[in-house]
């Protein structure tokens, strides 16, 4: 079994075994046969036409106490890159790093004019150290910055130290082969399409931010009956909200996404996940956001504290706006322009940048199964748009909405998104749904319990940030709809991942929306019933196109470049409607703050 594993480091063994016994240098210093100068490699060799001993030299040592090194450290890295990445790899690294090595430290001591110019040398050692500078690549990444670190130390320091032509050549092949490391380990084929983890949602159902997982750009760990979604980025793998599945698979996904993540060199980090979730990865957590619940059983706008929503309504009334719950997808051109243009407005009227990751836009809220609220007034001015995302049960039916996109025009209807969320909530209420989420709000804590100084630096953060992105202005406001709070946690293995955990999340937010040519349109597809209250536009086929949904904010506050989505759909025409089993999932991907 060892052989047939390891062939190449077997047969290199066997080679230098045999020739140093056969010509005794096993046994004798190489310097005291009259052949062993003309095998060695060295300027004085080069300078003598003698190139070819670059490879006459690779199975001896300069004394049998080399051969214990020699040996040890061939059996030691070869092998191991053999078993990781291959023979023919192997092969290939091991050829590369020790011609290079060779000739690299032969040219840099003669062109320095090193006492080391009469120096010579043997053995298959640059090779060797090639392989274990390419195998760094593939260690889990809490291990391959500390094993580099100590490569480069052992070669730097003997160079220093014992400064022999062998030395030099082992930096000089480290040197070369540390870059390349990437090119020859293999990486899994990034898993990126929805259908399964959309046909997964349908029947296990998911949280308030699970509908995110089917958008562009994420990719997925796949079990056997639940997958976790992720998106990849300064090679970090940032899993958004919890894993989707059974409960066995939920509680089993944090170890099998820590493996996924050794396998393939990625920080693991969980983003905006429930306390059972962090539970179940058994490491270090940090609050970064509260969801923010409202229960549609039983909600009536009656008392002083449903003042601020009542009024919106009232004036609502009085100005005649209307509130309309549709599908975006099967709305006019009329339409979709003013949404476009009250969307425009809103961002060009902030002075941040277009979000994403899980912030999503127009584009996404043109998929049939995300819902759009509008305000619109007696000549079809729209005022304010809200879009909704599904938070299923393991039915393939909305248990709730998720809110994602809040605009309002500019210098339109004032209190549009008080308005416009009340009234989908009486919406999905009257559908028989239990809850709608005004999503998360980022670095906002209730608990204002004793906390570490990793948390007591997020909630500086919250508040430095404050005047640009208004984190408790929002939170403030989401409290008019008197809704209950949950904790959302970033799951992290250790302090020392957390720099790259937040620039991955920062590049994650800050990537580039997909223009339009990019964003495909997706195939008709059958829908299963989902809970509508009246005469829907039954039978009418959808196509699955995702457009980003983007927020408004109210009068005042500032957008909460936030890290969740805020939005759902209300007032749908109401007929039963078809839940779109999408064939690669939404399209568009997140944009910009709510």
């Amino acid at each position: 079994m060892f052989l047939r594993r390891h062939p190449f480091t077997v047969a290199g063994l066997v080679v230098i075994v045999t020739l140093g016994l056969l010509f005794g240098s096993f046994v004798t210093p190489l310097g005291e046969h009259a052949w062993g100068e003309r095998l060695s490699y060295g300027v004085p060799a080069f300078a003598d036409g003698r190139w070819w001993s670059v490879f006459t030299g690779v199975p001896f040592a300069i004394t049998p106490l080399c051969y214990v090194a020699v040996l040890a450290s061939f059996a030691a890295f070869v092998g191991l890159a053999e078993h990781r990445l291959g023979t023919a790899r192997t092969m290939g690294i091991w050829a590369i790093g020790h011609v290079a090595g060779v000739f690299g430290a032969i040219g840099l001591v003669d062109l320095t004019g090193s006492a080391l110019t009469s120096a010579i040398d043997v053995g298959p050692s640059g090779g060797a150290m090639a392989a274990a500078a390419v195998v760094t690549a593939t260690l889990p990444s809490r291990w391959r910055f500390w094993a580099r670190a100590g490569l480069v130390t052992y070669v730097v320091g003997s160079l220093l130290v014992i400064g022999h032509l062998a030395d030099v050549v082992h930096l000089v092949a480290v040197a070369v082969a540390l870059p390349l490391g990437p090119l020859f380990v293999r990486r899994a084929a990034r898993n990126t399409g929805s259908d399964q983890a959309i046909d997964l949602l349908e029947a296990h159902g998911g949280g308030t931010l699970s509908w995110m997982t089917t958008w562009p750009g994420t990719e997925y760990l796949y079990g056997e009956d639940g997958y976790v979604a992720y998106r990849r980025h300064a090679g970090v793998a940032i899993a958004v909200g919890n894993p989707v599945g059974s409960p066995e698979w939920r509680r089993n996904a944090p170890a099998a996404f820590a493996a996924h993540c050794d396998r393939n060199g990625l920080v693991p980090a969980w983003f905006s996940v429930s306390a059972e979730t962090a539970d179940n990865a058994g490491t270090h957590r940090v609050q970064v956001a509260e969801d923010t619940l409202v229960d549609l059983p039983g909600l009536e706008f009656r008392g002083k504290k449903w003042q601020d929503v009542r009024t919106a309504r009232n004036r609502a009334t009085k100005d005649g706006i209307q509130f309309r719950m549709v599908s975006l997808a099967d709305e006019s051109l009329a339409v979709k322009r003013q949404v476009r243009e009250v969307s425009a407005g809103w961002l060009k009227s902030k002075h941040t940048p277009e979000l994403g990751f899980t912030l999503g836009g127009v584009t996404e809220a043109m998929d049939p199964r995300v819902r759009v609220g509008i305000a619109v007034d007696g000549d079809g001015t729209v005022h304010g748009v809200t879009s909704w995302l599904p938070v299923l049960d393991g039915n393939g039916k909305p248990r709730g909405w998720t809110l994602d996109m809040m605009r309002r025009r500019a210098g339109g209807f004032r209190p549009v998104v008080e308005f416009m969320i009340a009234e989908a909530c009486l919406t999905f209420q009257s559908e028989g749904a239990d809850l709608v989420s005004l999503s998360g709000a980022p670095l906002v804590r209730s608990d204002r319990s004793k906390v570490g100084g990793i948390q007591k630096g997020l909630d500086l953060m919250g508040r430095l940030m404050e005047p640009l992105y208004g984190f408790a202005s929002l939170h403030a406001f989401k409290a008019k709809f008197q809704p209950r709070t949950e904790p959302l946690f970033l799951v992290y293995r250790g302090t020392g991942d957390l720099p790259r955990i937040g620039v991955a999340i920062l590049r994650a937010y800050l990537a580039k929306p997909a223009s339009a040519e990019q964003r495909r349109t997706v195939p008709n597809v059958l829908r299963r019933p989902a809970l509508a209250p009246a005469p829907l536009q039954a039978g009418v086929g959808r196509t699955r196109t995702t457009v980003l949904p983007t927020g408004t904010w109210p009068a005042g506050l500032r957008p909460a470049a936030g890290l969740w989505s805020a939005g759902g759909p209300a007032d749908m025409p109401q007929a039963r409607r078809r839940s779109a089993r999408s064939g690669s999932g939404s399209p568009a991907h997140a944009r910009a703050g709510r």
